[in-house]
C-alpha cells in the first residue's frame, strides 16, 4: 500500500482519496483500505488530515528508514544461527 501511495503521488502530484487506494491496491473493503491507512500512520510512514479530502501524507520513505530487525532468542543468547 505505501508503494502505491508513493506511484499515485509520482503520477498525479496528489495524494489518493481512501476509495481510490481501496481500487488500486484491490482492497475488498473501504474499512479494510481504512485499517490499513491507520496502521501505517501508527507506524509513522504517513500523516492523515481529519475531514480533509485528500488527506495523506508521507512521513518518511520506506527505503530511507528501514523498520528495525529484532534478534532471535539465540542470537540474543550469543549463538549464531546458519543462514
Amino acid at each position: 500500500m505505501f508503494d502505491f501511495l508513493q506511484s499515485y503521488f509520482s503520477e498525479h502530484r496528489k495524494f489518493p482519496l481512501i476509495r481510490e487506494v481501496q481500487a488500486g491496491c484491490e482492497i475488498s473493503s473501504y474499512k479494510s483500505a481504512l485499517d490499513r491507512l491507520n496502521a501505517l500512520e501508527r507506524k509513522g510512514y504517513i500523516k492523515r488530515t481529519p475531514n480533509k479530502h485528500r488527506g495523506i501524507r508521507i512521513v518518511r520513505h520506506a527505503a530511507a528508514s528501514p523498520l528495525p530487525v529484532k534478534a532471535t532468542p539465540l542470537e540474543t543468547a550469543g549463538e549464531r544461527t546458519a543462514v
